[in-house]
């Protein structure tokens, strides 16, 4: 379904194509009783400004759009730049936002690209809380995307991790080192990701019979600043973890930062272990790695097999396992 035009909309209100341009573009000189009428039905018929004239003779805008959530982890760092890469090699330009795991500012940015007559989309989405009224509107406008992380009842392409078993892994790691009492820090709640590690984590530590102490689960940390809380809880804690799983590495840089101004030394005082095995730490972390810059290659490919097809093919779905490097960041208990 093509989008609305300001010709539509002049149509349904009844009012010239002057004055619903001028109140979309915010002009003076109207009445606030033409405004409202003007605003009712661009919100009522999904009115989205075209910022590329319509008249272009070009099927294609020879661009893309990019959503990933937090422009400053190396994680979308990598995918970034696994985009950027295929994208060249067809001679696209990449249109980059960062929703700040933010729904509304996601929603938002999704929309200006479809308003910027981009050929297609890439689309790290918030996954849980949150709805996908704007992803389900992509489709039914048959813009082509790709999505970070799979919908419930949304066939569409994706590209995800396996979390689950990663967690699984970093756990039975730290088990097989003789830790019974392990912590865990959690991600966003809006983070698929950080549900799927933690449920791994219990469930690996339910298979061993080991028990999970409340007091020893952190929720909800993001930045590097939530890690040196983290580790800062845990100096004070009397019945502190033998080890530690962070959500990811840039939460265990914050944990290490603490536990160093306190004295503490990993691991012989604390095991910590992290996700996403980035290429900034400087310290010999085990980590989970997890092939991004493969899957900004692979969304960036499916995504342009989709732009140029004629029909509609079978939608891509895969997913990509993780695994854990072994550093020296685990004190062996045996």
């Amino acid at each position: 379904m093509m989008n609305i035009t300001i010709a539509d909309l002049a149509r349904i209100t009844g009012l010239a194509k002057s004055t619903v341009s001028g109140v979309l573009n915010n002009k003076s000189g109207f009445s606030e009783k033409t405004r409202a009428k003007v605003l009712e039905a661009a919100e009522k018929h999904g009115y989205v400004p075209n910022e590329i004239a319509r008249g272009l003779t070009s099927k294609f805008t020879k661009t893309i759009g990019l959503v990933i959530k937090d422009i400053t982890n190396p994680f979308y760092n990598r995918i970034t730049k696994g985009v950027q890469e295929v994208a060249n090699e067809h001679g696209y330009t990449v249109f980059l936002c960062s929703s700040g795991e933010n729904h509304m500012v996601e929603v938002t940015q999704v929309t200006a690209m479809v308003g910027k007559r981009v050929d297609g989309l890439i689309i790290a989405p918030l996954l849980e809380g949150v709805d996908f009224d704007h992803i389900y509107e992509l489709k039914r406008k048959k813009i082509p995307f790709t999505l970070l992380g799979s919908i419930p009842g949304l066939t569409c392409d994706y590209v995800q991790f396996d979390d689950y078993n990663g967690s699984i892994q970093v756990t039975n790691h730290l088990i097989a080192n003789g830790h019974k009492k392990i912590g865990f820090v959690t991600g966003q709640r809006t983070s698929r990701a950080s549900k799927l590690r933690f449920q791994g984590f219990k469930d690996a530590m339910m298979a061993s019979g080991l028990s999970l102490s409340e007091e020893h689960v952190f929720h909800e940390a993001k930045h590097l600043e939530d890690g040196v809380d983290v580790g800062n809880q845990l100096i004070a804690m009397k019945d502190r973890p033998t080890a530690l799983i962070c959500f990811d590495d840039v939460i265990a840089m914050g944990v290490i930062k603490a536990c160093e101004s306190a004295g503490l030394k990993i691991p012989e005082d604390l095991s910590l272990v992290g996700f996403d095995d980035i290429e900034l730490m400087i310290f010999p972390l085990t980590s989970v790695s997890i092939p991004t810059y493969d899957a900004g290659k692979l969304l960036a490919k499916i995504l342009f097999e989709r732009i140029f097809e004629e029909e509609v093919a079978e939608y891509r779905q895969v997913t990509l396992d993780e695994k854990l490097v072994v550093r020296s960041s685990v004190k062996s208990l045996h």
